[in-house]
């Protein structure tokens, strides 16, 4: 029982790594808040959980705040990208149903595979760039060549990230419950699941 509560015993790891986690989960949210700096928060979180999972984190505050800094151009740029390219998606959706009958199923299924390459690139561009050294190019030509390569576990990554939101859609009980934990944790939470299945990708390249 002793050793339970120990500095080495597993209450206190789980207690410091949730401790840990909220504080990200925060920092996170401050620094989401003016909405152009989306990427580079989902960067730096990242960042900090693939450290905490490698045991490489000294101060996690001080590590999101270092990584959101030198990260901050790249990835705003690439949220930019992303931006315009989901609201170019989303207008023409609205104005889809204008179009003759005949190649509107062909539009639909443009419009959805720019949405999907949104999606992909949305998922893994910002942890590539959290991990990699690369230029703007070869970030985006690796980050979607490490996805095929990686089909499967690259697929596991997307629906850890988009299964938190389709329970939350599913009753009003749900999405209340996800806000709650969003709230505290839950982004944080979710970015520590996906860096274990990001490190098995990861750990086969050179990183940083």
């Amino acid at each position: 029982m002793t050793n339970l509560f120990s500095y080495d015993g597993l209450i206190y790891k789980v207690g410091t790594k949730v401790f840990q986690l909220m504080v990200l989960n925060l920092l996170y949210l401050i620094t989401c808040l003016p909405m152009v700096t989306i990427g580079a928060a989902n960067t730096a979180l990242t960042a900090v959980t693939i450290k905490m999972i490698e045991g490489k984190t000294g101060h996690v505050a001080l590590d999101y705040l270092r990584a959101f800094k030198t990260n901050f151009k790249l990835a705003t740029y690439y949220h930019l990208i992303f931006t315009m390219i989901n609201l170019l998606v989303l207008l023409n959706y609205l104005f889809a149903g204008i179009v003759a009958i005949p190649i509107r199923p062909l539009v639909y299924l443009a419009l959805g595979l720019a949405g999907l390459i949104s999606l992909v690139g949305m998922t893994f561009i910002f942890p590539y760039i959290a991990r990699f050294d690369d230029n703007g190019i070869t970030t985006a030509k690796n980050a979607y060549l490490l996805v095929l390569r990686h089909g499967k576990i690259s697929l596991l990554i997307l629906i850890v990230t988009l299964l938190p939101i389709v329970l939350a859609m599913l009753t009003p009980v749900m999405m209340v419950f996800a806000i709650y934990l969003s709230t505290f944790i839950g982004f944080a939470l979710i970015a520590y699941l996906k860096s274990f299945l990001l490190l098995s990708i990861y750990q086969q390249y050179q990183s940083k």
